[in-house]
């Protein structure tokens, strides 16, 4: 009886340990990094959570992660309540249809229209759901307190970005042309960051309900299309190292981006705008090349006529 009384007590102090481990506190049961169980006490702390880690090193590197990437991380695991197996892998990708969202990729701050590093490093704040970029905390400051007002201009630009990327004249959702007699019958929506081009407000609604899925529609098309003439022979991040037959591929605002390694993804991701805009670069590269060979041979054909 005696013995095994202590094996109860026994048994009783392991549990007790192992739920000591655990944070009541934090969003998340298991560590971003390790995916071992969080220490109480180790956080993180942001404005929606805090972030359970399983040591001083690992909390060490959530705390270097962005804004962004913070709040990802939080939204993923509060909306899961689970063992929080995925999470890691949400803080990476976006996660699901209600916290998914596009990177920022424009160049100019969310509000003032000036270049995001005027004055240093970039402000970064999740508004609304996205991702958005300022050139100091007072314009961040001003769109969190009246995004409705500020929001139009950024969807303006981001459509005029995307327009020319698009990979399809179809309804995104029903598959109806967006075009007829020549003219543009669709609309243009920008939903965290991203370009939909819907025929109807039927097929708006069910963007809007689910955009990770038809953003997910739309990087399939765009991946297709791009990849038979990527402009790239090296890698975006490593240019001295050949892409090779079997790269590394990655769709970032609609813009497919292509890496030798998956290192060099992770640095992708750690800053996308900064290898979107050498993709870019590449392409509007190719296309000027392209335009100046029709000229020439328009002006041989020319010439041999006359």
């Amino acid at each position: 009886m005696r013995a095994l009384f202590t094996a109860l007590i026994a048994a009783f102090a392991i549990s007790a340990a192992f739920a000591a481990s655990v944070s009541v506190d934090s969003v998340n049961k298991k560590c971003p990094i390790s995916d071992m169980p969080v220490k109480e006490g180790v956080v993180v702390s942001t404005a929606d959570g805090d972030i359970g880690v399983c040591c001083g090193g690992c909390q060490k590197k959530v705390a270097a992660w962005d804004d962004s990437k913070k709040a990802k991380f939080v939204a993923n695991a509060t909306a899961s309540k689970s063992d929080d197996s995925g999470a890691k892998k949400a803080a990476k990708t976006g996660g699901d249809a209600k916290t998914w969202s596009e990177p920022y990729l424009l160049s100019t701050c969310a509000a003032s229209g000036r270049p995001i590093d005027v004055k240093g490093t970039p402000t970064t704040k999740v508004i609304d759901g996205r991702e958005l970029k300022f050139c100091c905390g007072g314009c961040a400051a001003a769109v969190a307190k009246d995004p409705a007002k500020w929001l139009p201009k950024v969807d303006k630009a981001i459509t005029a970005r995307q327009m020319g990327i698009y990979p399809t004249t179809t309804c995104i959702v029903s598959g109806e042309p967006l075009m007829e007699d020549g003219k543009d019958t669709g609309v243009s929506m920008v939903i965290n960051n991203r370009l939909f081009r819907v025929c109807c407000k039927m097929c708006a609604r069910k963007v809007t309900a689910d955009p990770a899925k038809y953003a997910a529609k739309l990087d399939a098309m765009a991946m297709k299309g791009q990849a038979k003439a990527y402009p790239l022979k090296t890698c975006v991040v490593a240019s001295t190292n050949a892409l090779g037959d079997a790269p590394k591929q990655m769709m970032v605002g609609g813009r497919l981006v292509q890496t030798c390694c998956g290192g060099c993804a992770k640095k992708v991701e750690a800053n996308p705008a900064k290898y979107v805009a050498i993709v870019d670069a590449a392409w509007a590269k190719t296309k000027a090349v392209s335009a100046a060979d029709g000229a020439v041979k328009k002006a041989g054909k020319t010439d041999a006529d006359g």
